[in-house]
């Protein structure tokens, strides 16, 4: 668990931050479902349980009944998918390894498609829901707040905003996901009292087949065809999400290997990055790549004996 790297204090408010960064960032149905779920199947008994399960249920039943388009029903079912694919597998072969999170999305995503295909619903009529959305959601704003919104030129980036996250709207819910069902394994092992499985391992060994190097390689190739417009659009979801696994591989080896690093120096991190997010990110997806190859934690982890002098 988290409390073996940094102690239980830090354990636990990591995980109260991640939470609270997941609810203002991401759909609380990928989370507050699968942890709903899982919390039914341990037959909770003490106060505790309970208290969260019908919190989990109450937020996700409110959630579930929100009005919207297209845009928004398909972020509903792609909730509800993956809560159940996740939970199916965990019955089947409990697992604490990212790849359970990434079977289950892959499944729902599966059933998705099948299901726009059977309602004859096409990736551009999801896309232009998605953002008429937003851009009903930013006229809102404008209106409302206007003070909030500020000049016409955030105006028009916030535009160019709605049309990127309706062209990549489905690898950010295919990563909502994996985000959201990550946390939900790691609360409920903190909730539960007899949790099924074993306990979320520490952030710092977060990895996962070296393998699926080749679905980033296979996004990339997509991305970059110009004709159609399709297979540009899912290589460029592909290359998204594959990019944000290895950006957060990259960044638990940064974690790794910045556990004895003063905290000066990484609030100037911390600074450096808040400039220079982009290429920052870029720089954690290029080290998780290569760390498919060359290992950096083995690296990293002195011998038993230590080193020779």
């Amino acid at each position: 668990m988290a409390e073996q790297v940094n102690g239980p204090a830090g354990g636990r408010w990591g995980q109260v931050l991640a939470l609270a960064g997941f609810l203002l960032l991401a759909p609380p149905m990928f989370l507050f479902g699968p942890l709903a779920a899982l919390l039914l199947v341990s037959r909770p008994a003490t106060a505790r349980e309970w208290v969260w399960l019908a919190g989990a249920l109450a937020w996700s039943g409110l959630w579930l009944v929100q009005g919207g388009g297209l845009g928004g029903q398909f972020a509903r079912a792609a909730a509800v998918l993956v809560s159940g694919s996740f939970l199916a597998l965990t019955l089947w072969r409990p697992s604490n390894r990212v790849s359970q999170a990434l079977a289950a999305t892959g499944g729902a995503a599966v059933a998705l498609a099948v299901w726009m295909y059977g309602l004859g619903l096409r990736w551009s009529a999801l896309r232009s829901a998605v953002e008429i959305e937003l851009t009903s959601v930013q006229r809102a704003m404008r209106t409302n707040w206007p003070a909030l919104v500020g000049p016409s030129e955030m105006s028009t980036q916030m535009s160019a905003m709605a049309d990127t996250v309706s062209f990549l709207y489905p690898a950010l819910l295919a990563i909502s996901a994996i985000a959201g069902l990550r946390l939900a394994w790691a609360w409920y092992h903190r909730i539960a009292g007899h949790p099924v499985g074993a306990p979320p391992t520490p952030f710092v060994a977060f990895t996962f087949s070296d393998q699926l190097v080749w679905g980033w390689v296979i996004g990339l190739a997509l991305a970059l065809v110009p004709e159609p417009e399709t297979v540009r659009l899912a290589g460029a979801n592909v290359l998204l999400l594959w990019s944000a696994l290895y950006a957060t591989r990259g960044l638990a080896v940064f974690v790794s290997g910045a556990r004895r690093t003063p905290a000066s120096v990484l609030a100037a991190l911390a600074l450096v990055t808040l400039i220079l997010l982009p290429f920052v990110l870029c720089g954690l997806t290029m080290v998780g790549l290569a760390d498919t190859w060359l290992d950096f934690r083995r690296r990293l982890t002195p011998p038993p004996g230590g080193y020779d002098r």
